[in-house]
């Protein structure tokens, strides 16, 4: 997104993919409010973050992208999050 363009809430669905700017997997959407949008970790679901809209970078094919300096400690999703081990 450009500095001055504005994230559109109605970009955002329950189930979208979030990733970083290097593109890693940090979490999937399960809930989007006014203001900001809820991310989920692990299945089942180990933790979970709120996620203000302005920290969205983008939303291209389906998957939302946040800035670097998003200010949301997520960590990456690790591969075998929520697998059983």
């Amino acid at each position: 997104m450009q500095e001055d363009a504005m994230l559109d809430p109605g970009e955002l669905r329950e189930g979208m993919t979030v990733r970083d700017l290097e593109g890693r997997k940090v979490g999937t959407v399960v809930h989007v409010g006014d203001t900001h949008f809820e991310l989920e970790q692990g299945w089942p679901a180990r933790r979970e973050f709120m996620v203000r809209f302005h920290a969205v970078d983008r939303v291209e094919h389906g998957e939302v992208f946040l800035h670097s300096d998003h200010g949301v400690q997520v960590p990456a999703e690790s591969e075998d999050v929520g697998t059983p081990g």
